[in-house]
């Protein structure tokens, strides 16, 4: 088990998909209070953007573009302050007034996700509307490698002929006061490009796009020092001066894909004054469709879209399976596909009088009907971890079909190329089915099979559960469980079991609900009996979130649950222990000869000793043998991680989060995960890696 000692400097990632009921306008008084005292989730842009485009007034000028008819092509910006009181957007009714795109706010910064997304990007696509998802950056709150994966990971990658390029928005800090930062979230301009930079990087590798950037004039050329850097990506400028018949561009753009030119549009189908953008009159997007997978003899329809002014455009293409074409006036791809499998790539080019062309590429593969081979029976213990290859040959090599999964043990997840992986939760008796489909979206096959996960002996590491800079440990007292004075004995011998229940003399710790004092019952195996520690120094119920803490620093007092807030009552040591891989039956070992100042971290069997047990400190570090776990330079990914001397550097710095029992192990200074390099548990050392949580050499348990 990690022990944790002390109050740690760095804080979990929280991923809060809810927020306070909003209001009925998009300002940061109307967003409501958010994860954290981010009182700005809500609105779709920060309130200092909005006074500033305004000339400090308390609204923009009045819309004079608002109608369609006028020739603009326009479209909307929401967030979940269009949803006064929970109320649904009527995107039919926005469709039918003559917008043609929406974008929607997804996430912010590292611990906010947008409750309605889901809903309003499947809503706007029914109506016909082009659409994109934007992460509205904090820069100050978390790195741009990890804001990038945070987004792409809620947002999901686009590529199905609906979807344009993610948007980073960037602007005027909403949180400076309550920070203590400036209007550039505390960086200076160079640290401000570098993390732009990562984060547009770290998006064009996971979704094949550039991200277009939003911003305003002002902020940009001040908080980047006028960077011409990103002078590849498209443009959304934020400008709401009446008297501008084009917008104030900031330094490095020459033109503007999409112009935001007011906050307070009146649109139909949505209740409150809504962003309202309108497309550049020289500007082509392409929501190109993904790779695509079709059966042999199928007659697939397929179209290119566009969002431009209106003319009339041309459609090429090259690479198309045999028997299949592309219309040169509307883009829409059809035919009959070969006899016989064939996969290749597709590329498309869209032209139109005075518009910069556009070329987009997708693989396009012709397979057989799939061979899905039913896995045999399955047995395992909760907080096992569990590796499983479905396989579903079709005629090409690779991935070329999309598996998905229901009815999976719980804390397993299916990769949509059929890798099942995790750490069993638990118990039960499970019939996960298994299908596989292609990119029509129709089930080709189906497999069921039997999943038994079995209860974990009681054992793991065993010890006291200290209250942290004190000499009270947890134990029994008259009217349940509280602190008394550390002794050594059974009466204090814990034992932290891999699932994640934490035991004495065989009964469960137990929640009795918030100011109840805790309990030791008979073990169930129930998330009121499950434990999951944090990086802040706190044990935490699985079922409510809250911490366990005590009502008292003397003898006698009692322990209960209480909102964490990482104070001394609730802050604890516990026995240390083995940092299990995902990779079943393989631990991480800091094993070095005695005499070398520092070396590799590698993956050995679990058979416990000193090299595989593992603490979280106080500063945030991860210490076995006495050394700390610390990056080598330079910190990118596929860099090997060491165990050295500690010396209070940012390379020591870890934060653990995720879980109940699968957790990610991040380091802040990179926005890069600890892994094993291709998963193969004989690599020479661990590794910086990208934090994916369907990737099991990313992933580990904390026992």
């Amino acid at each position: 088990m990690f022990a944790v000692r002390g109050k740690a400097v760095l804080t979990v990632l929280a991923v809060v998909a809810a927020v306070a009921a909003p209001g009925t306008a998009q300002s940061a008084s109307a967003a409501g209070p958010g994860p954290g005292g981010h009182f700005n989730v809500g609105a779709t842009h920060s309130p200092l953007t909005e006074r500033r485009l305004s000339g400090g007034g308390t609204a923009p000028p009045p819309d004079l573009r608002q109608s369609p008819g006028k020739g603009a092509v326009v479209g909307v910006d929401v967030s979940s302050g269009n949803h006064p009181g929970g109320a649904a957007i009527n995107w039919t009714q926005v469709a039918g007034a003559g917008y043609r795109f929406a974008f929607i706010k997804t996430t912010e910064g590292g611990y906010y996700a947008n409750p309605f997304y889901a809903s309003d990007l499947a809503g706007a696509k029914a109506a016909g509307l082009l659409v994109a998802a934007y992460h509205f950056a904090n820069p100050g709150d978390s790195g741009g490698i990890l804001q990038a994966d945070f987004a792409v990971d809620h947002a999901g990658a686009g590529h199905d002929g609906a979807t344009l390029p993610l948007i980073a928005d960037l602007e005027f800090d909403p949180y400076a006061t309550q920070d203590h930062t400036d209007e550039c979230y505390g960086l200076t301009a160079a640290q401000m490009v570098s993390w732009i930079r990562a984060f547009v990087r770290e998006v064009d590798r996971r979704t094949g796009q550039l991200p277009a950037i939003y911003t305003v004039s002002g902020w940009w050329n001040k908080c980047t020092a006028s960077s011409t850097a990103f002078a590849g990506d498209p443009l959304w400028i934020a400008d709401y001066a009446a008297a501008h018949t084009s917008p104030l561009l900031p330094a490095g753009w020459s033109g503007y894909a999409y112009w935001q030119y007011t906050s307070v549009g009146k649109v139909p189908g949505i209740e409150v004054g809504t962003d309202i953008s309108a497309l550049s009159p020289t500007a082509l997007e392409v929501a190109a469709p993904g790779s695509l997978s079709v059966g042999t003899n199928a007659n697939p329809s397929v179209a290119v879209r566009s969002l431009d002014s209106g003319q009339p455009l041309s459609y090429t293409a090259t690479g198309l399976p045999a028997g299949v074409t592309i219309d040169p006036v509307t883009g829409l791809i059809t035919g009959t596909t070969p006899a016989a499998p064939a996969s290749g790539t597709v590329s498309v080019t869209v032209s139109g009088t005075g518009l910069t062309p556009v070329d987009d590429s997708f693989s396009w593969n012709v397979h057989n009907l799939p061979d899905l081979q039913a896995p045999r029976a399955r047995t395992g213990m909760t907080g096992g971890p569990q590796l499983l290859q479905v396989r579903a040959p079709d005629g090409l090599p690779g991935c070329t079909l999309k598996f998905s999964a229901t009815g999976l043990p719980p804390g397993l997840q299916l990769s949509p190329c059929g890798l099942i992986s995790g750490v069993l939760s638990k118990p039960g008796s499970y019939g996960p089915i298994i299908s596989v489909s292609d990119s029509s979206g129709s089930e080709l096959a189906a497999v069921v099979f039997s999943w038994q996960v079995h209860q974990p002996a009681d054992t793991g590491p065993t010890g006291p559960i200290q209250l942290n800079h004190s000499r009270l440990c947890l134990g029994r007292t008259g009217k349940g469980i509280g602190v008394v004075q550390c002794r050594q004995g059974p009466a204090q011998s814990w034992t932290f079991t891999q699932d994640g229940t934490i035991t004495l003399a065989r009964y469960c710790l137990a929640s009795g609900g918030r100011t109840q004092p805790l309990r030791l019952r008979s073990c169930k195996g129930t998330i009121f009996q499950r434990w999951q520690l944090r990086t802040d120094g706190a044990i935490a119920n699985v079922q409510s979130g809250d911490c366990v803490a005590t009502a008292g620093r003397k003898a006698g007092a009692a322990a209960s649950l209480a909102a964490c807030d990482g104070g001394a009552r609730q802050l604890w040591r516990v026995p240390t222990g083995p940092l299990y891989s995902a990779l079943p039956g393989f631990c991480a070992s800091s094993w070095v000869p005695a005499k070398v100042a520092a070396g590799p971290v590698r993956l050995r069997e679990c058979r416990g000793g000193r090299a595989t047990s593992w603490s979280v400190e106080p500063d945030g570090t991860l210490r076995s043998g006495g050394r700390c776990l610390a990056l080598t330079f330079p910190a990118v990914a596929g860099a090997a991680v060491v165990v050295a001397k500690c010396d209070d550097r940012p390379a020591e710095r870890w934060q653990v989060f995720g879980g109940p029992l699968a957790v990610e192990i991040l380091s802040p200074q990179t926005g890069l995960c600890l892994a094993v390099p291709g998963d193969q548990v004989l690599a020479p050392s661990l590794a910086l890696g990208y934090c994916t949580t369907t990737d099991p050499g990313a992933t580990w348990r904390l026992s």
